[in-house]
């Protein structure tokens, strides 16, 4: 199948050449300049996405950038036939995808909420999970290009409800790594010389989540993965979209102070750098 895929970055780069490795003949583009991944033809804009292609991804930051691609002057609508299909894999709020979607309709073109669950190596391994909203006959008609890029697709209900799902799944998921933070930094404050090896065996079964990421978590946290600055965003949007309580507003302030403290690409391992500089006695 002849597939667009509009933005490769740390997400979209491994879907794409996913993708690719199916069988699929993957036209794709990307905001800034970048290399082809393996098996991609690129192109110079959005608009020769859609004029290549009948069905196209679209993953990039945030619901502003998913309008300016969509509709922007070059954008993927100038150059999509009527009754293209676009799969709308970003995380962004369900009341952007409600805009969003309504427009693209009223355009002329199909829309699926497709959010992923999942970091890079799902990513680049093909296991993430396609958190759906929309259209079941339109899910199942493009199941092919999900299996491609996921090991599961779930679909929660109409447009929006996927996004829903999303922001759900990352405020779970933030909370769980912020208080893997706070708690981590307490242990290894209290019992300097913890085997961390030994208790994250121990928690794996409560959060392999933070138990992959003890080491990282106690010490110096790596540039990329789930980077602070998506997490901050999704932390944002959670309060924005489905109101916010004392859980969720202390996480977001926790995403907010590690963003003033600069850590803005470390994976999201580095709040528990965060709890260790603010550890309040």
């Amino acid at each position: 199948m002849d597939v667009g895929f509009m933005g490769l970055g740390a997400m979209g780069r491994p879907m794409a050449r996913n993708l690719a490795a199916a069988g699929h003949s993957v036209v794709a583009w990307n905001r800034t300049p970048a290399d082809p991944p393996e098996g991609v033809t690129l192109v110079d804009s959005a608009r020769a996405v859609g004029e290549q292609t009948d069905v196209a991804f679209l993953m990039v930051s945030d619901a502003e950038a998913v309008e300016q691609v969509v509709f922007g002057n070059d954008g993927w609508a100038v150059g999509a036939a009527f009754g293209a299909i676009l799969i709308q894999s970003s995380t962004i709020g369900p009341t952007a995808t409600a805009r969003i979607s309504s427009q693209v309709a009223e355009a002329g073109f199909g829309y699926l909420d497709a959010p992923v669950s999942g970091s890079v190596k799902p990513a680049e391994n093909a296991q993430l999970t396609i958190l759906g909203g929309g259209d079941q006959e339109l899910f199942d008609r493009y199941q092919g290009l999900f299996d491609a890029i996921a090991a599961r697709t779930v679909v929660f209900g109409p447009i929006g409800s996927g996004s829903t799902a999303k922001l759900a799944v990352n405020g779970l998921l933030v909370a769980v790594i912020g208080a893997a933070a706070e708690t981590m930094t307490w242990l290894v404050e209290t019992d300097p010389n913890v085997d961390l090896e030994l208790f994250s065996s121990v928690i794996e079964r409560i959060s392999p989540l933070a138990a992959a990421r003890a080491g990282t978590i106690t010490g110096t946290a790596p540039e990329g993965g789930f980077s602070l600055r998506q997490a901050a965003k999704d932390m944002e949007l959670v309060g924005q979209e489905l109101g916010t309580s004392r859980v969720m507003n202390a996480v977001r302030d926790l995403t907010r102070r590690g963003l003033e403290l600069g850590f803005h690409d470390k994976d999201i391992a580095c709040l528990g750098e965060v709890a260790g500089r603010d550890w309040i006695t």
